[in-house]
């Protein structure tokens, strides 16, 4: 009797624990099913919204520079992006009178290095906010945003603009700053004719956007996606140390480069493209019925003393951060091109009546204005901004 008692209870325990194990399983099934529901929602959610957003919304970067690499610079860069995936303020809840200005170009408008308040746009703001400057533009606010993004031709900011335009529901003033990307990628490729088709992809081109690629490891999941969107608004900005600090190996490498290529090829093929992309950024401003104006971006166009070439490090073959780059090119061959893509800027312009202007007469090539060939010191920047505030202002410059 009490060894059946015992088989009994053996069978009756082995029954549980198989309930149990079935009750576990079903459960971890149930979880699963319903984290693979949630992921796919959250897919279908984030494709809906149609939504391109050039820098992540809510990012901020506190950037500490490097004193012995940037000397002329403030020592903190504060790179902030609003809820429209601009860099600059939020924009107002009541958008009644509102003046919204809209800055796209390469790293001169990005002004990278330069705390926000100090770049251009930044500057520029402050200046259009003034009470006589409301008053010229009938408006009771003013808001700048800035998409500009650091070496990206104009054919990728036409793209840029075709898919982040259609989020803007008014725009008053589009400023374009664009030209020395083009010079920039060229160069880089070895000058390649013809030319190829624009390298850089939507995900360097939109850090957030609906087409982007989930997958299943746990950091590229879309509701991990989602939670970091929801949470980034509330989180400390993100410290950057010694900022710019591979200026001095970069400036190292050029004065020893090991190759300086004199001549290129004609450059007919890319100016051509330039002018093309620069009309179609005009037509797709003007289509949101917004103002458009051209700021011709100046450079440091002189001949360079020992001092000012000690501090340029750009114009190779290759890109500098990420390889290994020997082969330069001199400033004179760089000027010269610049001044061709000057040219063109200005002959679309006024083919297509579109008001431009140039700012090398404004802003004097010296290390008081910039702090490399191409980008700014605060002191440049606001030659820049004071005198784009007269163009849409309508004063004499």
């Amino acid at each position: 009797m009490n060894a059946l008692q015992t088989v009994h209870d053996g069978v009756g325990i082995a029954a549980a624990g198989s309930v149990m194990v079935l009750a576990a399983t079903f459960g971890l099934a149930a979880i699963a099913a319903t984290f693979v529901i949630l992921e796919l929602a959250a897919r279908a959610w984030w494709r809906s919204r149609k939504d391109y957003y050039v820098w992540r919304p809510f990012e901020r970067t506190h950037m500490q520079l490097d004193r012995n690499a940037l000397p002329t610079l403030e020592p903190l860069v504060r790179f902030e992006i609003n809820a429209a995936g601009e860099r600059g303020p939020e924009l107002p809840a009541d958008r009644t009178g509102l003046y919204r200005v809209l800055v796209a170009g390469g790293s001169a408008a990005e002004g990278y290095m330069l705390d926000q308040p100090s770049s251009w746009p930044g500057v520029l703001e402050s200046r259009l906010r003034e009470p006589a400057a409301l008053q010229r533009l009938d408006a009771r606010r003013v808001h700048v945003g800035n998409i500009a993004r650091s070496l990206v031709p104009c054919e990728t900011i036409v793209t840029m603009l075709e898919r982040s335009l259609p989020r803007y529901e008014k725009l008053d003033l589009v400023l374009l700053m664009v030209g020395a990307s083009d010079a920039v990628t060229w160069l880089e490729q070895r000058c390649p004719v013809p030319l190829p088709p624009a390298r850089f992809g939507l995900d360097y081109m939109f850090d957030e956007h609906c087409e982007r690629r989930f997958g299943w490891s746990p950091g590229s999941l879309a509701l991990r996606t989602l939670a970091s969107r929801l949470t980034r608004r509330s989180r400390a900005p993100r410290i950057r140390e010694r900022t710019g600090a591979k200026l001095v190996e970069l400036r190292e490498r050029r004065r020893n480069a090991v190759r300086w290529i004199e001549t290129t090829p004609d450059p007919a093929p890319m100016l051509e493209r330039f002018e093309e992309n620069l009309a179609r950024m005009v037509e797709l401003a003007r289509a949101r019925g917004a103002r458009v104006v051209i700021v011709r971006q100046p450079w440091f166009d002189k001949e360079l003393s020992d001092a000012e070439e000690a501090v340029m490090w750009n114009f190779c073959v290759g890109r500098p951060y990420v390889e290994k780059t020997t082969d330069y090119y001199p400033h004179p061959l760089v000027r010269r091109l610049l001044t061709l893509l000057d040219e063109r800027a200005q002959r679309t312009a006024q083919r297509l009546g579109v008001e431009e202007f140039d700012l090398r007469g404004i802003v004097e090539p010296n290390l008081e204005n910039y702090y490399d060939y191409l980008h700014f010191t605060p002191t440049g920047a606001r030659k820049v901004a004071d005198a784009v505030a007269s163009v849409v202002l309508g004063r004499p410059r």
